[in-house]
């Protein structure tokens, strides 16, 4: 989405680097692309510093509640994952955005979700390709009444041009925004780390895991708690000279 490029454009042009910048744009994708990717999804990262010719790849994938075991959607569900909130797996991106502003980076999660967080709160102009999906999928949004709420404002999807607004997806990375500045003195990574628990450890984790409660899902705080990003080597592959490299095997790409 422009919206998402221009986000990072900003950035550069506040100072930041090249991952202060792809973490904004990646952020805002969350928020203006929240109907294929979402601030609680997934986020593969490939990171190349130039000066030391490095390449560091952040796997970014959830992973199943404890409470799933192996054998638990052939035992219960014939083999099926059921539509329903037993689908969900740890969310991934937070964590992977914040560490990879920790280690490669040089702003705040402030500053660089500040474009995403105003895209929410305020909201943005539809456009079409979302519109359409959303239309596609309107009988899975009206399956769920907080869903319902944010994508069918109106009883329908919203029209191209409709401003679209996330208040919740707004309040929630403001939080996190809130979180880190409130510990600023103990230094830039602590307070990014400080950001990263509000949403693994805090509130964010708490409302989630209620959620899931209440629709019978498995999810606990000690799933989010305990969860950790990794660091995976890349596939790399020559092609006319060039070195190329991807996410590994896990990955859909």
């Amino acid at each position: 989405h422009y919206l998402a490029a221009h986000a990072g454009f900003q950035i550069l042009e506040a100072g930041g680097n090249a991952v202060d910048a792809g973490v904004a744009s990646g952020i805002a994708m969350g928020v203006l692309q929240t109907d294929k990717v979402n601030f609680g999804g997934v986020a593969p990262l490939i990171v190349y510093l130039a000066k030391k010719k490095e390449i560091h790849c952040i796997d970014g994938l959830g992973v199943w509640p404890k409470a799933i075991t192996p054998h638990f959607f052939q035992k219960f569900h014939g083999g099926k994952i059921p539509a329903s909130v037993l689908r969900s797996i740890v969310p991934a991106a937070p964590d992977s955005w914040i560490t990879a502003l920790e280690r490669f980076g040089t702003m705040t999660f402030g500053e660089v979700a500040s474009a995403a967080i105003r895209f929410a709160r305020d909201g943005f102009p539809m456009y079409p390709l979302m519109s359409e999906f959303i239309g596609d999928n309107q009988s899975s949004y009206e399956r769920w009444p907080a869903s319902k709420k944010v994508f069918l404002p109106k009883g329908r999807p919203p029209l191209p041009g409709e401003l679209f607004v996330q208040a919740d997806l707004g309040r929630t990375l403001q939080y996190l925004a809130d979180v880190e500045k409130a510990n600023r003195r103990k230094g830039r990574r602590l307070a990014l780390r400080a950001a990263r628990d509000a949403f693994y450890k805090g509130d964010v984790a708490a409302a989630i895991v209620k959620y899931h409660q209440r629709e019978g899902g498995l999810m606990r705080m000690e799933d989010f708690a305990d969860f950790n990003i990794k660091f995976e080597p890349t596939v790399k592959a020559k092609f006319h000279g060039i070195e190329v490299h991807a996410c590994g095997p896990w990955s859909q790409g």
